[in-house]
């Protein structure tokens, strides 16, 4: 059974000051980084309420995870375009789909430096830093741990792919989200990590798909590559 966490949802339109050109001028502007912060707000204190739930959660997803939803959080720590192959129905293969995989590429980047900018800010601990019951049945990482990098990048590379492939925007958007609840069941994320970077995703990838040059990527893709797909 797929387990997921309230996420709330933010109007995709609802975009930061300046937010088309985030990508020529993220990596100099450290009051882009700011205005970022701000919009995330801080991670809960470790003995706050907040960052004990947060922990119970880790905790209780340590106590029941199955190995079926380790091997697929496996599966996504080297996130890419094979990660939505279920949700489309098709094999996502890199070299069947060169433009989409190129796609998904630079948009993890870009993103990239957003979210490696506000770890950097936050300076959170991982759970398996912050507590020895922690227990990571994957990869461990030497990040810092809000926003999840993964839980950010997973939603905005399914924004970027529902784009091409409307018809099947739900269950892509459902599998985005799946990465970030994966990187709680797999023992290295908090889901208030998880929360922060999907609300992050839904602004970020509203602003990298309103951009000119990348809607000219898009549609690049789509000509070559999904000119007709439909749902069987």
């Amino acid at each position: 059974m797929r387990r997921s966490f309230t996420i709330p949802v933010l109007a995709l339109a609802l975009l930061l000051p300046g937010a088309p050109s985030l990508w020529a001028q993220a990596p100099a502007q450290a009051d882009q980084a700011k205005a970022w912060a701000t919009f995330l707000g801080a991670p809960p204190a470790v003995d706050s309420d907040g960052g004990k739930a947060d922990l119970a959660i880790v905790l209780w997803h340590q106590r029941t995870r199955t190995a079926p939803e380790v091997q697929r959080a496996l599966s996504e720590v080297k996130l890419g375009l094979g990660a939505y192959a279920q949700a489309i129905g098709v094999p996502l293969e890199e070299a069947r789909y060169p433009k989409t995989a190129a796609l998904i590429d630079k948009v993890g980047k870009d993103i990239k430096v957003v979210t490696d900018g506000l770890k950097k800010h936050f300076m959170r601990p991982r759970p398996y830093q912050a507590d020895p019951r922690v227990r990571p049945a994957i990869e461990l990482e030497t990040s810092p741990s809000y926003p999840s990098g993964h839980a950010t990048r997973g939603l905005a590379y399914a924004m970027v792919l529902a784009d091409l492939v409307p018809e099947w925007r739900e269950a892509l958007l459902a599998q985005g989200r799946l990465v970030g609840v994966d990187r709680v069941i797999g023992g290295v994320h908090y889901p208030s990590d998880i929360e922060a970077g999907q609300r992050l995703a839904e602004k970020l990838g509203a602003a990298w798909l309103a951009d000119p040059q990348n809607r000219t990527l898009v549609e690049a893709a789509r000509a070559a590559e999904w000119p007709g797909l439909a749902k069987p």
